[in-house]
Parts: C-alpha cells; sequence; structure tokens
C-alpha cells in the first residue's frame, strides 16, 4: 500500500501544468495586444491619409475660388484652373506625407450653373486615399 500514498512526483507535474498554463495565457495576451497595434496603426495611416486628401480638396477649393469667381455673368467663358495635375505637394521634409490632383473636369454646363468635378490623392506612410468632389459656379443671368 505505500506505493499508492508515495506522491512525490505530483508536485512536479502539478508545477509544470501550472506553468504551461500561465505561458498559454501570456502568449495569447501577447498576441493579442500585438494584433490590435497592427491594427490601430492601420487605422492611424487611413484616417491620416484621408485627412491630407481633404487638404487637398480644400486647396483645389480655395485655388478655384481666387481663380474663378463664384458667381459670372453668362457671357463668360469659364475655363478650369490651371492647377498642375498629378504634381505631388509634400508636406514634409520626408515625404511620407503628400497630396495631388489627379483629374478636374467640367462635368455640367447649363444656363445657371457650371459644375466641375475633381479628384484628390492623400498618401500617408504608403497608404493612399482617393476623393471625388465638385465644385458649383452659378451664373448670373444678364437680364
Amino acid at each position: 500500500m505505500n506505493r499508492f500514498r508515495n506522491e512525490s512526483g505530483a508536485a512536479l507535474v502539478l508545477t509544470l501544468m501550472i506553468i504551461t498554463l500561465i505561458l498559454l495565457f501570456v502568449l495569447t495576451l501577447f498576441y493579442q495586444i500585438a494584433n490590435t497595434t497592427k491594427q490601430v496603426t492601420t487605422m492611424e495611416k487611413q484616417i491620416i491619409s484621408e485627412q491630407i486628401a481633404e487638404m487637398g480638396v480644400d486647396y483645389y477649393r480655395s485655388y478655384t475660388k481666387a481663380t474663378i469667381p463664384e458667381t459670372i455673368s453668362a457671357s463668360s467663358e469659364i475655363l478650369l484652373p490651371d492647377i498642375e495635375l498629378q504634381e505631388e505637394v509634400i508636406l514634409d521634409s520626408e515625404g511620407k506625407f503628400k497630396y495631388w490632383i489627379e483629374t478636374q473636369e467640367i462635368a455640367t454646363r447649363s444656363e445657371n450653373e457650371i459644375m466641375i468635378n475633381f479628384t484628390t490623392v492623400g498618401e500617408a506612410y504608403g497608404k493612399i486615399t482617393t476623393i471625388d468632389s465638385s465644385i458649383t459656379i452659378q451664373i448670373e443671368s444678364g437680364e
């Protein structure tokens, strides 16, 4: 009967099981932290590139407002702003943040208004976001 009461190896087995469970828990926790950090970094790049593309929209609108009046007479012929397409505007010294105007076109021309469509692209840390926008210019009637 002494054989069944000999528990000299039970503490070692119990200790190894507890260490294994703790190690498994810690490794799972580290994996979750690393995955969450990667997701946050990716979303941060996406958000920054969207904000930079919006900056390009604001730039195009202000440039157009400065070069083309908001209201023109019916006899005036409107031309697209003489902005350089595809020319990158670099916002930092390392070139990680930039935007450019990709396309511009006169979408509709009617008696009352002219609509200009344009596309801006923002880039942050290699993540690119494209935004399509438009500007409407009212035409005054000569009456």
